[in-house]
Parts: structure tokens; sequence; C-alpha cells
């Protein structure tokens, strides 16, 4: 019914503006009539007899005036009825939006403290786990060395290694779940990066010997980065214990590269080992994700590149890996923002 009575008001609408137009088509007819045509006064014009030849096309202009009328003033009306209809929806929508908008940022609070809830309860479980561990690993080595049973000493030696493995694996879940929830302070500043690395591999020389691998470091001593020089060492480390780890010919090489590309520097550690297709490489960064010559590798935890993922992140760098394939070698490039100290001592 009220759709209805808006479309007779609207109906009524066209036809009183039409009618006005065309009243105004017969006025400007007469004026131009008094004006032109007769050359008299306008009244005289507009009252008196005309001829019949001149009223027929008085009324023609004032239907044709008529018309126009009846089409513009529809479509005024129209269009104006629309912007109302639009301004509705537009509101409708906005009013829409806004409470989707609060659901949505509700329901993300929600999620945020599930999420901070389930890091704090991981972080609570791994100290809760570390304290009965701590024991363990200072009791089997004492107790294997007054062993002389070698089968026992076997059994203690694999208790020693699974042992350490547990408690690595607690460590560096803390770490990443405090790394998550921001618990960790970088201390950043301007840090040479050739020093943090040769700290590294110098800490690393028995496990690369090991293993006969040489490091190339190609590092300029001169490139600084803004960065926690602990922090750093902890990701060289990581990716050179991996490459180590992955490295499994003799003679092998890990080469170390730098260059400064618009504000930061592009770091890379490629090494000649088993490399890695394109599967892995899309979950390279999971956590406890191993490639397949460590998935029962007690010396690996899968963590090892979630961490430097973290830590590169957290510096306002980027991290990625890259490798041509199987048996091909590993690259892995990441970003730190550029110091500025280098400028300075020049």
């Amino acid at each position: 019914m009220k759709k209805l009575e808006e479309g007779s008001t609207t109906n009524h609408k066209v036809i009183a503006i039409s009618i006005f137009l065309g009243f105004i088509g017969w006025l400007s007819k007469s004026v131009l009539d008094s004006l032109v045509l007769y050359q008299k006064p306008f009244l005289e014009v507009f009252i008196m007899d005309v001829p019949i030849s001149e009223v027929y096309v008085r009324i023609f202009v004032c239907v044709c005036f008529f018309i126009f009328g009846l089409l513009l003033s529809k479509n005024l009306i129209q269009r104006k009825e629309a912007e109302v209809e639009l301004k509705k929806a537009h509101d409708a929508l906005s009013g829409a939006n806004e409470v989707l908008e609060g659901k949505v940022e509700e329901r993300t609070k929600e999620v945020e403290k599930l999420l901070r809830e389930k890091t704090e309860l991981i972080i609570q479980l791994g100290h809760d786990l570390k304290t009965p561990l701590t024991p363990l690993m200072g009791l089997l080595p004492t107790i294997l060395r007054q062993e002389s049973d070698p089968k026992m000493k076997e059994y203690l030696e694999i208790s020693i290694r699974n042992v350490h493995f547990i408690r690595d694996l607690v460590s560096k879940t803390i770490d990443i779940a405090r790394l998550d929830l921001e618990l960790v302070e970088f201390n950043i500043k301007d840090t040479n990066l050739l020093v943090e690395i040769d700290k590294v591999i110098q800490n690393n020389q028995f496990l690369l010997k090991d293993k006969d691998i040489w490091v190339e470091n190609n590092i300029d001593g001169k490139i600084f980065v803004k960065a926690d020089g602990l922090k750093i060492r902890e990701v060289f480390n990581n990716l050179l214990t991996n490459a180590v780890k992955y490295t499994s010919k003799k003679d092998g090489l890990i080469t170390v590269n730098a260059k400064e590309d618009e504000g930061f520097v592009v770091i890379s550690v490629k090494d000649t080992g088993v490399g890695m297709d394109g599967g892995q490489l899309e979950h390279v960064f999971d956590e406890l994700y191993k490639v397949d010559p460590a998935r029962h590798d007690l010396n690996s935890n899968g963590l090892g590149l979630s961490i430097c993922k973290r830590i590169v992140e957290k510096h306002g760098g980027k991290i990625r890996v890259e490798s041509k394939g199987l048996e091909e070698g590993s690259t892995v490039i990441f970003t730190l923002p550029l110091s500025t100290k280098k400028d300075q001592n020049k």
C-alpha cells in the first residue's frame, strides 16, 4: 500500500511539472509573437483572438514543452528517488559494516587472547619439562662413566642423546614462544657483520673440521648493520650448523656473502649439501619440519629456521631459502637494516 501511495505521489508531481512547463511554452510563444510577429503589447497578444493557425502553433509548442517537462521531471524525480534509495542502502551497509567490524574486532581479540594463553602455557610447560631434565643431564654421564657392561653403556648413551635432544627441543620451543609474545628484548645497535660471523665460525671450528667442511667468508669488514649482535650470532649459528648437518660429503664448502641494497644488507649462506626440492622449500620455515635426511636425526629438532625467521623479521628484514634441487646445495638469503656507521667512519 505504501509503495502504491508513493507511486501515485510521484505521478502527480510529474503531471504538475509538465503542465507548468506547457503553460511556460504558451507564455513564451506569446511573448515572441508580441515582440516579433505582431509587434503589439504582450497582454493584447496573449488575450486577443489570434488566427487559428497561430493557435495550432501555440498548442504544438505547448505540447512540446509538456512532453519535455514530462520526460525531464520524471527523470529528475526518479533520480532523486534513486539517490534516496542509494543513501538508505549506503546507511544500511555502513551500519552492517560497523556491526561486522565490531564482530571481527571482538573475534580477533578472542583469538589473540587464546593464542597468547596457548603460548604462555607452552612457556610454562617448557620450564616444567626442563626442571626434571636438568638432574638427568648430570646423573646419566656419571652413571655412564661408572658402568662397565657394554650393553648398559650403549643404553645409557642412547638415553643421554635423547635427554639432550628433548632439552634442546624444549629450549627452542620456549625461545619461539617468547619471540611470538615479544618477551625477548633486542639490543639494537651498530654491529660489525664480519666480527659477528667470525665469532660463530670460530665457535664451530671443531664441528667444521670433524666434517671436513671449509667456510669461505667474503663479507667486507666495513659493513655495519642495525642489529642485536647476540641474536645475529644465533641466526648464523643455526644456519651454519644446518649447512654442516646437510653436507654429507667430504670437502664441503659453505660460502657467506653480503652486499648493500637500498638501506639493507643482503646476506647469503650457501652450502654444497643435499639441496631441496620445491615441496621441501614450501615448508622449510614450518616449525618441527625436517627435510628427509634428518627426519629421524636426534641432532635436529626442526626449529632452527623458524627461530631464524622470527629474529630476522623482528629486525625488520626478510628471509628465504633457494635451491636448484636435490644434491644441488641450498642458499639461505636474509636482509638486515644497514647502519650508517660505515659512512660516519669515512
